[in-house]
C-alpha cells in the first residue's frame, strides 16, 4: 500500500494536479486512477461543465484535449498540461478563417507529441449533408496559437473550387505536423447528391503540411486496387511516415443507407485500406463480405487507426433492421496476419462475456506499442442497477487485460457505475468512456458515478 500510494503522489506532482487518488485491489487491474475534473465543476474560461466530455487525445507528456458542454454556452474544446487548462474554442465565439463556432464538435480531437492537435467544428448556422459548414481548425503545441485550415466556403480545394465542410468523423496530426481530414468538396466522381444545392458533393482525404499547403490524398475518382473507382473516403489516420489508412467506398458497389438520405449524411458502406507515402501505392486492409478472424464475414467496416509499426486497428459491426450499428467488434492487422482483439460473446477480464465494443473511433485507441484500448458493454449487471455493465479494457502482448468497470471501488471517489456521461445512462447501453492511450499506457477516459456524478478520469500503469 505504501509503495502504491507513493506512485499515485508521484503521478499528480507531475501532472501538477490537485485532486483524489482513486485506488483499485491489485486482483482487478494494473493502474492507478486520477480524478482530472468533474461535471457541474468549473471550466476554464468561465461556467462549468455538463452532460459529458468528448474525446480529445494525450500524448506522452500527459498533455490532453478534450471537448465539452459548457452550462449556458454550448460546446468548447479545452487543453490540460501540468495541471493546468485552458479553453480553445467555444460556440459563439469569432471562428479563425471567418464565421462563427456554432453546434460544437464533428468527430474525434487529435494531437502530436509537440502538443500540435487538430479538430473539426461546425460553424452557423448548421448546415446538412452533415459536415457541411464545419471547418478543420489546428492548435499550436508551441504558442496555443489557434488557426484555420479549412473555412468552409472560403478555403480553395485541390482539384477547383472551395471545400464546403469536413467530416467523416476522424482526423488525425502526425509528428511531422502533417494534418489529415475529410474534406467535403464539389466533385463529379463521388456520391451524387439528388437536387441543389447538394448536386456534385463529395468526400475525400486531404493533407495538410505545417505550413498549410493541402493535397489530395485520395479523393472521388481515384483508382482502387483491384479495379474500379472511389466516390466516397473519409477517416484518415496517418503515421510518422505519411502512410494513411482510410475507409472507401467503390463505385458501383453496392450502397445501403438504411433510409438516410444522402443530402443528410453522404455514406456508403466501405472497405478500409492504406495508402504507402513511399510508393502511392493503396492496399486493401479489410473488404465488406470478407472473412472475419474468429468465424463470420466483415458487414460494416470503420474507424482504422494506424501506427508506425504499420499495425491497423478497426472496428466492424452488424446493422440491425432500423440501421443502427450494434454487435461492435475490434480488430488489429499487422500487415501479416488479422486478429481478433475482441468480438462479441467474448469472456471479458473481470467477468461477463461482451455484448459490443463501442461504435465510435471515440471510443477506442491504438498506440505505438501495438497496445489496444477500448469500451465495452458486457452482459453482466454487477451493480445492480437495472443496466447492463460497462467497462474499459487493454489488449497488450495478445491478452486483455481490465482497466475498470461498472462496481469498481475508486478510493475517495466513489464507485464505477457505467463507461459513459450520466445521459447516456439508459437503454441500450453503449459505452463512450473515451479510451485514449499513449505509449506510456496512460489511458484518458470518463465515467459516471453510482452518485450519479460524470468524471475525468486518467489511469497509470503501476510500476
Amino acid at each position: 500500500m505504501k509503495k502504491e500510494l507513493t506512485h499515485s503522489a508521484t503521478l499528480l506532482l507531475l501532472l501538477g494536479l490537485s485532486g483524489t487518488v482513486a485506488t483499485i485491489t491489485e486482483a482487478q487491474t494494473r493502474y492507478t486512477i486520477v480524478q482530472l475534473a468533474e461535471l457541474s465543476g468549473p471550466a476554464p474560461g468561465g461556467g462549468t461543465f455538463v452532460d459529458g466530455f468528448k474525446f480529445g487525445d494525450i500524448n506522452n507528456r500527459r498533455e490532453m484535449m478534450f471537448g465539452a458542454a459548457v452550462q449556458g454556452a454550448g460546446e468548447g474544446v479545452f487543453t490540460m498540461k501540468k495541471g493546468r487548462s485552458a479553453q480553445i474554442a467555444l460556440s459563439g465565439q469569432a471562428a479563425p478563417g471567418g464565421g462563427a463556432f456554432g453546434a460544437g464538435l464533428h468527430g474525434n480531437i487529435a494531437s502530436n507529441e509537440n502538443g500540435d492537435a487538430a479538430f473539426i467544428f461546425y460553424l452557423d448556422p448548421f448546415s446538412f449533408p452533415i459536415g457541411a459548414n464545419a471547418g478543420v481548425y489546428r492548435v499550436s503545441g508551441a504558442t496555443g496559437a489557434l488557426t484555420p485550415v479549412v473555412a468552409p466556403g472560403v478555403t480553395p480545394a485541390p482539384g477547383g473550387g472551395v471545400f464546403r465542410g469536413a467530416g467523416g468523423f476522424g482526423l488525425s496530426v502526425n509528428n511531422r505536423g502533417d494534418l489529415a481530414f475529410a474534406g467535403i468538396v464539389p466533385t463529379e466522381a463521388g456520391i451524387h447528391l439528388p437536387e441543389e444545392p447538394y448536386l456534385g458533393l463529395g468526400m475525400g482525404i486531404f493533407l495538410a503540411d505545417k505550413d498549410g499547403a493541402i493535397a489530395g490524398l485520395v479523393v472521388p475518382g481515384d483508382p482502387a486496387p483491384g479495379g474500379g473507382t472511389f466516390d466516397f473516403v473519409r477517416e484518415p489516420w496517418l503515421n510518422d511516415a505519411g502512410d494513411v489508412a482510410f475507409a472507401a467506398h467503390v463505385a458501383g458497389d453496392p450502397c445501403p443507407t438504411s433510409g438516410t438520405p444522402q443530402e443528410i449524411f453522404i455514406f456508403c458502406p466501405e472497405n478500409l485500406y492504406v495508402r504507402s507515402a513511399a510508393t502511392g501505392a493503396i492496399r486493401l486492409v479489410a473488404r465488406l463480405g470478407g472473412p472475419a478472424p474468429g468465424g463470420g464475414i466483415y458487414e460494416n467496416l470503420f474507424a482504422p487507426i494506424l501506427n508506425n509499426r504499420g499495425d491497423i486497428a478497426f472496428m466492424q459491426s452488424a446493422v440491425s433492421p432500423e440501421g443502427y450499428v450494434v454487435d461492435v467488434g475490434v480488430f488489429l492487422s499487422s500487415g501479416v496476419e488479422t486478429i481478433a482483439v475482441a468480438r462479441p460473446g467474448d469472456w471479458m477480464p473481470g467477468g461477463g462475456r461482451m455484448v459490443t465494443a463501442g461504435p465510435f473511433i471515440l471510443t477506442y485507441d491504438l498506440n505505438e506499442r501495438g497496445e489496444v484500448s477500448f469500451d465495452a458493454t458486457i452482459d453482466t449487471d454487477d451493480n445492480a442497477d437495472g443496466l447492463q455493465d460497462t467497462g474499459l479494457y487493454v489488449w497488450s502482448n495478445r491478452s486483455l487485460h481490465l482497466v475498470a468497470r461498472s462496481g469498481t471501488v475508486l478510493s475517495g471517489v466513489g464507485t464505477l457505475a457505467h463507461l459513459m456521461p450520466p445521459s447516456w445512462a439508459s437503454p441500450p447501453i453503449i459505452p463512450f468512456s473515451g479510451a485514449k492511450n499513449n505509449e506510456r499506457g496512460d489511458l484518458f477516459f470518463q465515467a459516471t458515478l453510482t452518485d450519479g456524478r460524470g468524471v475525468l478520469l486518467l489511469a497509470s500503469p503501476r510500476p
